[in-house]
């Protein structure tokens, strides 16, 4: 099987800002079922994306629309390098709505994918809508409070987030610090892995991960604190896939555990070799991951 893809512009419903979407699509005859799937933090869908709405292509027949955060990317909105996960949410709905608008696809085969931080958009995402036919998350944060709890303590990110908060208060341009760091450098992201992962992802791309602006506003910390949609997953009614690395150094795999365990009866949990990146293409458990997403949506497409 083969598959074309398509580069759109899509408008986000309430504040009409374009978001920048990769659209995939399988040789099969339409209508497709379709994966809905933005990534982490920062980064674009150019951080590895691509090979994953091929091979939903390829090997599940799902057709896939693979977009870029407002702020972030080729997406439109300012300030740039703003994370809001309220707008992220925005984003994910007014996507879901566009694809269910487009006779190519089956509106009843829609499945929301969130890599890494992401997780707590479709989650969310997911809970709110009934109609979202399954979830698949990778590397997930599922429990923001937890996330930040498991990072420890670090005081010159919280001066830095409370000046960032208080200048939005005041209806200033956003703080924006380094969002992923080498070493010892400060920056929202510093763990062993975090560097080198993002320079990873990027490697297979027309665009560099040193070409990025690699910047953020930290005050979204305080937002991420209050968002804990994986404590509700034991009440869900749709299935979701949860594919979690045994090294995870960003989002402990403890904490996917736990949360699985509160959820048997929809959450199929996998785990996979590596570290929070590896999950992505070219990584120790990305065939681990990807094969489990393939499987996955074949039994959403029956």
């Amino acid at each position: 099987m083969t598959f074309s893809k398509q580069t759109l512009q899509i408008t986000s419903v309430e504040d009409a800002v374009s978001l920048d979407v990769w659209v995939y699509k399988p040789s099969t005859e339409p209508p497709y079922p379709v994966v809905v799937a933005g990534h982490g933090l920062t980064a674009t869908k150019e951080a590895g994306m691509a090979s994953f709405g091929e091979r939903w292509a390829i090997d599940a027949g799902f057709a896939s629309v693979i977009f870029d955060y407002r702020y972030f990317g080729k997406s439109g909105g300012e300030p740039r390098n703003l994370v809001d996960f309220d707008k992220q949410l925005e984003d994910f709905r007014s996507v879901v709505e566009w694809v269910r608008r487009q006779d190519i696809f089956l509106d009843t085969k829609i499945v929301v994918m969130g890599s890494a931080i992401a997780a707590l958009n479709a989650t969310r995402l997911a809970l709110e809508d009934p109609a979202i036919a399954g979830v698949m998350v990778h590397s997930p944060v599922l429990d923001g409070f937890a996330t930040v709890l498991a990072a420890g303590f670090n005081p010159w990110l919280i001066f830095w987030a409370i000046v960032d908060k208080i200048r939005s208060i005041l209806g200033l341009s956003p703080l924006l610090i380094r969002a992923v760091g080498k070493g010892n450098e400060f920056a929202f992201l510093n763990s062993p892995s975090s560097y080198a992962g993002f320079v990873d992802m990027y490697k297979d791309s027309p665009v560099s991960f040193s070409d990025t602006p690699n910047l953020l506003s930290p005050s979204f910390v305080f937002q991420m604190v209050g968002i804990r949609p994986g404590l509700q997953l034991k009440n869900a009614k749709f299935p979701l896939l949860l594919v979690s690395p045994q090294h995870d150094d960003i989002s402990p795999v403890s904490i996917s555990k736990d949360i699985a365990r509160e959820a048997p009866g929809n959450v199929t949990f996998v785990e996979c070799q590596g570290g929070h990146f590896d999950v992505m293409p070219g990584g120790k458990g990305f065939e681990t991951n990807i094969a489990a997403q393939v499987e996955f949506l074949r039994t959403i497409k029956g």
